[in-house]
């Protein structure tokens, strides 16, 4: 059938790209003139999916996807998805590593033509994410190493700080 067809298409590219780390596999099964709608605006083309997906794979230390479920009819796919997200911090001066998963749930819709995803509508569960975000941040080692990276406010009693700002005070 060919809806079953679509879906084992999109699993496949699913796999291939989050998994796999595979960028070839977007000139494989997207159509040359595919476009992704997300949130923040369209990415229009194959060379945009990719700089986005280049982008991740340099921010996080890991990314993996899983299908949760999918469903098809005729030309269209919808995937409900379990993104799991390593966030792994290297901040001088720490030698230690902050390395912890974030899951993000989402969904997505793909219009197939020809045999190639044309077209897609994604949405990630903003509210879940940063809901898992915020758990991280109870990790102080962690609060300490988001706050180096900005220029942190005072610091807490108790707490100590890793930049020279504080040894001031």
């Amino acid at each position: 059938m060919p809806g079953e067809d679509n879906a084992r298409l999109v699993a496949d590219f699913l796999d291939e790209l989050w998994n796999q780390g595979s960028l070839a596999i977007i000139d494989q099964l997207t159509a040359e003139d595919y476009v992704v709608h997300i949130p923040q605006g369209d990415l229009l083309g194959r060379e945009a999916l990719k700089a986005v997906v280049k982008f991740y794979f340099e921010r996080f230390s890991s990314i993996s996807v899983g299908i949760e479920q999918q469903t098809s009819q005729d030309s269209q796919v919808v995937t409900r998805i379990e993104w799991d997200i390593a966030l792994n911090l290297r901040v001088q001066p720490f030698v230690k590593e902050i390395n912890r998963k974030i899951p993000a749930r989402g969904v997505s819709i793909d219009r197939i033509d020809n045999g190639q995803i044309a077209e897609s509508w994604n949405m990630l569960d903003m509210l879940y994410s940063l809901y898992n975000i915020q758990e991280l941040s109870r990790d102080p080692n962690y609060v300490r190493i988001l706050l180096s990276v900005k220029n942190c406010p005072p610091c807490p009693a108790g707490q100590t700080c890793i930049q020279d700002h504080c040894k001031k005070n």
